[in-house]
């Protein structure tokens, strides 16, 4: 039984930084962590430490596999990338199904990377309504992993994955943290699951405003 989920959404992004890179990027909508990202990332895995971390999963895009990859290399734990977890296709942001890093190619780039993993979504293009399109295979891959999986478990993701797994958990959203590399920790006791951290002090970096695109 699953009794911690830890939610993260990635560090900072190329195109926060730059707002010119997507341009001549040959994937402008899977951008890659900035060298402040890389760092907070790090300053994440120092902050866990040695917090009970069993499993690791991860969006498949780039940013949030870098996340990962630091605080999994770290603590030699394999990487389960989850499509579910992915980012909101939101049609806004997106005219079609974004291009992202190929599975070939993840496993290539990072090691720790886990090609076993069976997912549990496959997001459809366009989810209009996050609160119902995207929840819906939030919630169907956060349930396999509690209950196929045990112990403590960390998933990086994106700020709409943070938001949907915590509603998943039995949280509104009231009290997490959004930010880029905010920890949110939930503990499951007799009542269902407990949000008992969110933070960002772990960082010297962070956001003077929230984005999410």
């Amino acid at each position: 039984m699953v009794r911690t989920v830890w939610l993260l959404r990635h560090g900072m992004r190329q195109d926060f930084e730059d707002p010119d890179w997507p341009r001549s990027a040959p994937r402008p909508h899977d951008p890659p962590l900035t060298p402040s990202g890389l760092q907070m990332a790090a300053e994440t895995a120092a902050r866990l430490g040695n917090e009970p971390i069993d499993h690791v999963f991860a969006s498949p895009y780039l940013r949030t596999l870098q996340t990962a990859a630091v605080i999994a290399d770290r603590r030699g734990l394999r990487v389960n990338a989850e499509p579910g977890f992915g980012e909101w296709l939101n049609p806004l942001w997106f005219p079609a199904m974004p291009d992202i890093v190929t599975p070939e190619e993840a496993s290539a780039l990072f090691p720790c990377l886990d090609r076993d993993y069976a997912p549990y979504a496959d997001p459809a293009y366009p989810e209009k309504n996050e609160a119902v399109d995207m929840h819906v295979r939030v919630e169907r891959a956060l349930r396999g992993v509690l209950r196929d999986y045990s112990g403590a478990v960390l998933i990086v993701g994106h700020g709409s994955t943070v938001r949907q797994a915590a509603r998943t958990l039995g949280d509104p959203s009231a009290g997490i943290e959004l930010g880029l590399c905010a920890l949110n920790r939930f503990d499951r006791n007799d009542d269902g699951w407990r949000l008992t951290l969110a933070s960002v002090d772990h960082l010297t970096i962070t956001e003077q405003w929230l984005r999410f695109q």
